[in-house]
């Protein structure tokens, strides 16, 4: 697979590599890790002033929630700075491009797909079961959230991993390596430390120390929250989505495809509740943990890697091949 200038960051040539972008990542990552200590205890303090009571929402919700948010949050913070010094400096350096409308109707529709192929053979297998009490009017009611929360999931995640993460990657090593190295990165990110140690804690005893394990248990969550169902079917959405970027350079495919899994998720997901038949193999409501999500995973990615191959012009000079 040749390396394309247009993923490549710096303006560098596809003959050359940078590892600047991997050392920006690593101080991204371990940053936001501290930076979510304090941000974390500070909005953990205000909240249970404001509400001793735990009546409200945020009040009720464990520590760790508050430390995960407050992790993105300061990514988000440091996220325009890490494109300038990668010198993305607007919407179409991002990946962004021509045409829209036709790319997103059709990358939405491809994620719906995926989505009811996977529902459709767990429910075919009876891991999963309409909802006693479901509804078409529960379906439509869910239909609003479904849109906002697949849209804002989808274009978030993808201008960060696939727009700015992956083309660090890329611009450091070769693509598959670098789709895989990225792909791996992106699963990792999907652990998150337990709540479950802080149960029974008063919100008066949630102090420094905690936070302090929870920031070290956030960083080896991989570790300690292993779940390799989880992990393998991550890792290959990652590849996929990867494929999809590449094949289409153009990241309103990605923003589309994501879009309409977390969609179709969100919508069925208020419809379908699991069955007592589920099990390793099929999988939950949850999708992610299953066998047969990978299986279908891993033919998407065949599928692609056919495409990729054949989209690929082969080496006319000196360009970089895998």
């Amino acid at each position: 697979m040749i390396r394309q200038k247009r993923h490549i960051l710096y303006g560098l040539s596809e003959e050359k590599t940078s590892t600047k972008g991997l050392w920006l990542l690593a101080l991204l990552y371990f940053g936001s890790l501290i930076a979510a200590l304090f941000l974390s205890l500070i909005a953990w303090k205000i909240t249970h002033a404001l509400d001793p009571d735990a009546t409200g929402y945020l009040a009720n919700k464990p520590y760790p929630k508050f430390f995960d948010r407050s992790r993105w949050f300061s990514v988000l913070l440091l996220l325009p700075y890490l494109f300038w010094q990668c010198k993305v400096t607007n919407f179409k350096a991002v990946g962004f491009s021509a045409p829209f409308l036709k790319t997103v109707g059709k990358w939405f529709l491809f994620g719906i797909g995926m989505i009811a192929l996977i529902y459709g053979g767990t429910f075919a297998l009876g891991a999963i079961e309409a909802r006693p009490e479901s509804s078409l009017a529960t379906f439509i009611y869910n239909l609003d959230n479904a849109i906002l929360v697949g849209i804002a999931v989808g274009l978030l995640e993808e201008i960060v991993f696939r727009g700015l993460v992956f083309r660090m990657f890329y611009t450091a090593m070769k693509p598959i390596p670098a789709i895989v190295a990225s792909s791996a990165f992106f699963a990792i990110l999907h652990f998150k430390s337990s709540a479950l140690e802080f149960e029974g804690l008063t919100p008066d005893q949630i102090g420094f120390a905690e936070g302090f394990a929870v920031a070290i248990d956030t960083a080896f969550a991989i570790v300690t929250q292993f779940d390799f169902t989880y992990l393998a079917a991550i890792f290959l959405v990652g590849i996929v989505l990867h494929q999809v970027f590449l094949l289409s350079d153009n990241l309103w495919a990605n923003a589309a495809l994501h879009a309409g899994w977390v969609f179709s998720i969100k919508a069925i997901g208020g419809v379908f509740q699991t069955s007592e038949s589920a099990n390793l193999f099929t999988g939950t409501i949850r999708v992610a943990d299953g066998y047969w999500v990978i299986v279908v995973l891993i033919a998407f990615i065949a599928l692609f890697s056919v495409q990729l191959k054949s989209k690929d012009p082969g080496t006319n000079g000196n360009p970089e091949r895998t």
